[in-house]
């Protein structure tokens, strides 16, 4: 069952910014966002559990298109929530660059072992790959009642 948002947090328009605080707050409510990255000239997007600490994703993965593709390259990670009776939703997108902080000794890979993480999908996945962000924006958006009969 979806928590009902409070009225004071419904979208004024059809599509309101969310700030940059409130995304990180929506970020860290979650544990299932999508990454996205260029794998061999091809726009590559996965579904992953993540956590989040000090700001920074944290995925787990196993050896694969992630690891093999993601570290040292921009990518964009994504949550969003819709609530279709009520017709609300938002999303939160955020760009930076993945790294590989599996056994990485800077301060960066030492906060991002620190997300705790918990992946669903079967296997082994012993691999951190974390993203620097360089920008966080998000959306709140709801459906118009004229629009809610049209197919």
């Amino acid at each position: 069952m979806k928590k009902s948002r409070p009225e004071s947090q419904l979208p004024e328009s059809e599509l309101d910014e969310i700030p940059e605080a409130e995304c990180l707050e929506l970020l860290a409510r979650t544990n299932l966002g999508r990454i996205a990255f260029l794998a061999e000239d091809q726009l590559e997007i996965f579904p992953v559990n993540y956590g989040l600490r000090k700001g920074i994703v944290v995925i787990r993965t196993a050896p694969g298109t992630k690891l093999s593709y993601a570290p040292e390259s921009q990518v964009v990670f994504e949550i969003d929530e819709y609530d279709s009776e009520r017709g609300l939703g938002w999303s939160v997108v955020l760009h930076g660059v993945a790294y590989d902080v599996t056994d990485a000794g800077d301060d960066f890979s030492w906060a991002a072992r620190g997300a705790k993480v918990t992946p669903v999908a079967p296997g082994t996945k012993v691999h951190r790959l974390a993203i620097k962000p360089s920008a966080t924006s998000g959306r709140r958006f709801r459906r118009l009642a004229s629009e809610q009969f049209l197919g």
